[in-house]
């Protein structure tokens, strides 16, 4: 890949690591962590996640999305580290963790895709038994699930038929197409749904299906982010071994004069 003596080498490998790989590997955490922070603080998406009534799993993948930012970010500063000392043992260390964080990043993505359809009946159920037994008793959910009605223009889970079963006993406003209206009860908006009545005021769509199309609309922009860090990520991998090699031959030359 290099041509010339080994200090040309060292001197061209040296800096597309430092400018190509590390300092965009540290972009790419700082990214990483800023996204994960702002999920975790953002009122919309905290309350989209008190619907499911346990907000565990959701602060444990957010926790584990500010982490590899974290880790990305200090994997790129002991990149440019070694690059800049010429150090075999720092770039040999930045290889081995983008290794590893390519590994997990493969090995999470592969599983998220396969899980996918449970997720999806995980979500819905646990947006189901929180309208059945928690809405109306919860003011704090009662304001997580009307603002998720209302931004994504939905109503129930499933469908308004949810509110059937619920200890609330009727279809909340927040399900309302218009700002204000007074909702239908659950079993008259069934009938008319059922009837084929198409004068509904309220949302026909379950929140869940909206969801999971919300979520759909970024998977370009999300596969787009991921191949993109996973390009930075094996640049980085082939530049450190070059420059590793180019120090070695350097090395070598050093002795003979």
């Amino acid at each position: 890949m290099c041509c010339g003596d080994g200090r040309t080498c060292v001197f061209c490998c040296k800096y597309v690591l430092i400018v190509g790989c590390c300092i965009l590997h540290v972009l790419c955490g700082c990214a990483l962590l800023g996204l994960g922070l702002y999920l975790c603080f953002e009122p919309s998406m905290r309350s989209y996640a008190h619907t499911s009534g346990d907000l565990q799993e959701y602060y444990i993948a957010l926790y584990c999305l500010i982490g590899i930012g974290g880790l990305m970010m200090l994997v790129g500063f002991l990149g440019c580290c070694g690059a800049c000392a010429e150090s075999r043992i720092l770039l040999g260390m930045f290889f081995t963790f983008l290794l590893l964080i390519c590994v997990v990043e493969v090995g999470g993505g592969f599983y998220a895709y396969l899980q996918r359809e449970e997720l999806k009946v995980l979500v819905t159920d646990s947006m189901t038994q929180t309208i059945k037994d928690v809405y109306g008793e919860d003011q704090v959910v009662n304001e997580a699930v009307d603002s998720m009605q209302q931004g994504l223009e939905c109503c129930g889970a499933s469908g308004p038929g949810d509110w059937l079963a619920s200890k609330y006993s009727n279809i909340p406003e927040s399900c309302c197409i218009a700002e204000s209206c007074t909702p239908p009860s659950a079993v008259e908006a069934l009938s008319k749904l059922f009837a084929g009545d198409t004068n509904v005021i309220i949302y026909t769509e379950g929140c869940s299906s909206k969801l999971f199309k919300k979520l759909e609309q970024h998977t370009v922009i999300l596969a787009g982010l991921t191949i993109g860090i996973g390009v930075v990520q094996l640049l980085g991998m082939v530049f450190s071994c070059c420059l590793c090699v180019a120090i070695g031959r350097q090395d070598r030359e050093q002795q003979y004069i």
